[in-house]
């Protein structure tokens, strides 16, 4: 068993202590990085606690609020949980997910799991592993959530008593375990209530690259990981070149290729098959060395054509963008490749203008409706929702005006404009009507957001428009102060002139 002792002040360098000295200046830390955590779960409970005696304030049984104005129908009234969360999200520099698991974990520690409480505010357990137990126990029934809690929280302790701790799949496992032996019932119900759960979401990463998330039924993830690995090693075996995780990944894209529509039989009865041409039947070509690959063609298959963006940036000397519209950046000669290979493949062009404003016009300013294209501009601009810490697609969120639209006079309100325009996911939309913060646009589309304690926060859109925009801006400028220094670091007026080397005479 390990201990840790008191705090003690640290000299400015560590490196004239021993090995011991700095261990335990490296433990004090611990602690005090420990205790942080609990001052920051309990500051959280607060807020929501704060915002909850808000909320009433303005809740009265005769349609009054105790500050003497109409109360709130309930469609406009806001989760004080949310609410906090939204706070967090830019006060601490958080992402929303994180912030709303400090949120859920603060309230269970401070008003049903008192025995976590404790260790939490000695210092034992470190604000992550306690967010992990808190949230897992708020699926708990109160019925049985002291007894849950005083088993596995002891166990936990003395794990770290020890110095090891455990994982976040560790902590599930306790808890479910325990939640089993004490209410088998309520076990059944905890897991048809996650099977309503299950997500898979895919996000665009570098290099051509993106990466895949899933939360599957155990059983139907078994029969996926099977799949996988019987094609992985029965292509390995045939010699295809790849690591056995390559390989994994090249079996997992072979399960989205769509077999051809068979052929009509002819006037005879008779029809040819699938391989009576010597073609291959992909639908069919499960393993091995034939294993498919997913293309344009195959899409079109689906019955989902490919819808391509080009960033028209040529004029300003950089080369164009290939943005698909549902999907991740590739370059030109991927996308010629797959367009020859995709006989079949249904592609549709357009060409966007990254100047701010292209579809701005006087008649469409004036129109509460956003149009499908100004929408789509949007969506490319902003890239994910703008409010700080989200990151859900802008696929997924709605085009929102910052400054209201005026449906009375739209003279007076908000235009219908790309400046005054951004994306919001459906919780941050509800968050910036019916809250209490003021949301400020720029003209290139940051969105100011002032909270109602005073704080200032700030986004920049990241969609590929946006960056688009970005290296544009960045190559005049670079074209400006070549043009305003010359080759020897001296200004030149006017600019671009030829600067005289010597003092005439």
């Amino acid at each position: 068993m390990t201990t840790t002792t008191t705090l003690f002040v640290v000299p400015e360098s560590l490196g004239g202590l021993d090995t011991t000295a700095v261990s335990e200046a490296a433990r004090a830390a611990t602690l005090a990085q420990n205790r942080a955590g609990a001052t920051r779960l309990e500051a959280a409970a607060a807020l929501v606690e704060q915002m909850s005696r808000a909320d009433e304030v303005g809740t009265g049984a005769d349609g009054v609020g105790g500050n003497g104005c109409p109360t709130r129908p309930a469609y406009a009234r806001l989760d004080p949980q949310s609410r906090a969360r939204d706070h967090l999200v830019a006060a601490c520099q958080l992402t929303c997910w994180h912030a709303a698991r400090l949120v859920t974990a603060g309230v269970q520690i401070h008003s049903r799991l008192a025995r976590l409480r404790a260790s939490v505010e000695r210092g034992v357990v470190p604000e992550q592993l306690a967010i992990d137990i808190a949230c897992k126990l708020a699926d708990v029934p109160d019925s049985i959530v002291s007894d849950v809690e005083a088993e596995v929280v002891a166990g936990i302790v003395d794990d770290l008593d020890g110095g090891d701790r455990p994982t976040r799949n560790s902590v599930d496992g306790r808890i479910d375990d325990a939640v089993g032996r004490l209410d088998p019932e309520g076990a059944e119900d905890a897991r048809a209530r996650a099977a309503l759960t299950r997500t898979v979401r895919f996000r665009s990463g570098r290099d051509g690259m993106a990466s895949m998330w899933a939360k599957l039924p155990l059983a139907d993830a078994e029969l996926l990981r099977g799949r996988i690995e019987t094609d992985a090693r029965a292509a390995s075996g045939d010699g295809v070149p790849g690591t056995l995780d390559q390989l994994r990944a090249d079996a997992l894209a072979s399960l989205a290729v769509y077999a051809p529509a068979p052929a009509p039989a002819d006037a005879g009865g008779t029809g040819s098959g699938p391989g009576d041409d010597g073609s291959i039947e992909l639908g069919e070509v499960t393993v091995g060395a034939d294993m498919p690959r997913p293309s344009l063609g195959n899409a079109a298959a689906a019955g989902q054509p490919i819808r391509i963006s080009v960033i028209a940036a040529a004029g300003q000397g950089l080369p164009n963008r290939v943005e698909f519209v549902h999907g991740a950046y590739s370059s030109f000669n991927w996308l010629c490749q797959q367009l020859l290979e995709g006989e079949d493949a249904s592609v549709r062009f357009e060409l966007v203008d990254p100047a701010p404003g292209a579809l701005d016009g006087p008649d469409h300013a004036l129109r509460y409706v956003i149009t499908p294209a100004m929408a789509e501009r949007i969506r490319m601009r902003d890239g994910t929702c703008r409010h700080p810490g989200c990151s859900v697609p802008a696929e997924d969120c709605d085009v929102d005006h910052v400054i209201a639209f005026n449906k009375k006079d739209p003279e007076l309100g908000g235009p219908t404009t790309e400046w005054n325009l951004v994306c919001l996911c459906r919780k941050h939309h509800r968050e910036k009507t019916f809250g209490t913060n003021a949301y400020r646009s720029g003209p290139l589309g940051e969105l100011v957001i002032l909270t109602d304690t005073g704080h200032e926060h700030r986004t920049r859109p990241k969609g590929p428009l946006a960056r688009a925009r970005d290296a544009i801006r960045e190559r005049e400028w670079n074209a400006f102060t070549d043009r305003l220094i010359s080759a020897d670091g001296h200004l030149t007026n006017p600019p671009g002139a030829a600067r005289a080397r010597a003092r005439p005479a």
